[in-house]
């Protein structure tokens, strides 16, 4: 990456003694319980000098508006194929100086170094995306990066800025893939998002990394007025991963979705921790989290909508379902809500539930195998959430990685 202006270097010196200064996670911190932070190896690997030069997967999918990919942090030069006048799409350590004024107007605005994960990945990310579509444009084709890994590195920290002024639309995918490795690699991903007043924004992330990778991710989105934002999390492969999503009803009127899928199996462990808060009357938000896990696999998911006070006319919903294919397999749900304003429309569900014998008999007694049988029944316990993906190559691509776990 180019050597950072001046700004940038300062404010990661901060990060890195702010950083410094925060007590270390041991792992008995009520947020930490189910995946203690040693298990992310969050401080271990060194920065990378280079790429490595294994091969890495390429983006996949139809076309798109612009391409961007990083491999252990280090970004190739983003293919702009066809982008309206006005849209930045830029790897986001070049964008420090090239789109300064843009970049530092909100960069760390929504994640800042307060806390521990927070000022580990301010202090050291490697590279990321900047996205800014300008007021009153959309961009019809989504735009995609790719964070990569090699091993070689032993770690990779992105951070991506994404900004989407008012009344202009944007779709923007980011993946996350590597091979297989023998020994542990840490990941850490911070998104910032900004819905401007009226906008609409769907942030589609893919966690498919190979063995050995462990991955801490955060995200944030700030939705204002009439804004209409959907952040969609898809976790599938990893050893260890801990995904903290959260939307901000910012404006009355604004309209937040959090949707996610996971399937675990072998020895995974997925922790999804959402939150949904309003700061704004007459605001939406629905989170939606449905799992499926099998083996030896373990998930957690952590959900709270939080209504401070004033957000009176809030509607708001959470629900979390899991699936649970096999003894041995475990899913614990922790649905939360913290309301403290009258006049509002809140509920909250979660629950962990068996394949259901009935079904599967059912359909043996048709004669679909027992094997075919069972794939029916996820993938239709999945559909609500893979059927409000809107782009439709990468829903049919995700109904495939599904059925792949299955096989």
């Amino acid at each position: 990456m180019a050597e950072r202006p001046g700004w940038a270097a300062d404010v990661r010196d901060a990060a890195t003694q702010t950083l410094s200064t925060l007590p270390g996670l041991t792992g008995r911190e009520e947020d930490w319980r189910f995946t203690p932070p040693a298990d992310l190896a969050l401080l271990t690997g060194d920065a990378p000098e280079a790429p490595g030069a294994v091969d890495v997967p390429s983006t996949a999918g139809g076309p798109r508006a612009a391409r961007l990919q990083l491999v252990d942090g280090a970004p190739s030069a983003p293919s702009l194929e066809s982008l309206p006048d006005g849209v930045i799409v830029a790897e986001l350590g070049a964008a420090l100086a090239d789109h300064e004024a843009l970049v530092r107007e909100r960069l760390y605005g929504l994640i800042g170094f307060e806390q521990h994960a927070g000022a580990l990945n301010a202090a050291r990310w490697d590279g990321g995306l900047f996205v800014h579509v300008p007021r009153g444009v959309e961009v019809e084709l989504p735009i995609e990066s790719l964070l990569s890994a090699t091993g070689l590195a032993g770690r990779v920290l992105g951070r991506s800025l994404i900004v989407v002024e008012e009344g202009a639309k944007a779709t923007v995918i980011e993946r996350f893939t590597s091979g297989d490795f023998a020994s542990p690699v840490s990941a850490s991903s911070v998104v910032e998002l900004y819905v401007g007043q009226g906008a609409e924004l769907e942030h589609v992330s893919v966690v498919d990394w190979g063995a050995g990778v462990r991955h801490h991710a955060m995200l944030r989105a700030r939705v204002d007025r009439d804004a209409k934002a959907r952040s969609v999390f898809v976790t599938l492969g990893g050893d260890v991963v801990r995904v903290e999503p959260t939307v901000v009803c910012a404006g009355p009127g604004s309209d937040a979705r959090a949707l996610g899928l996971y399937f675990a199996g072998g020895d995974q462990h997925f922790e999804h921790r959402v939150i949904a808060r309003h700061e704004a009357p007459q605001s939406y938000s629905n989170l939606l989290y449905k799992g499926a896990i099998q083996d030896h696999a373990h998930t957690v998911f952590f959900g709270n909508l939080i209504v401070p006070p004033g957000a009176p006319g809030t509607d708001a919903y959470q629900t979390n379902r899991n699936l649970v294919l096999n003894d041995g397999a475990r899913a614990d749900t922790i649905p939360f809500l913290e309301i403290e304003t009258a006049e509002v429309k809140c509920s909250h569900a979660g629950a962990v539930g068996r394949v259901d014998d009935e079904h599967l008999f059912y359909l043996q007694s048709r004669g679909v195998p027992t094997a075919e049988a069972k794939r029916l029944i996820v993938m239709g316990f999945l559909q609500e959430v893979l059927e409000q993906v809107s782009l439709v190559e990468l829903r049919e691509e995700l109904e495939r990685a599904v059925q792949a776990k299955l096989a």
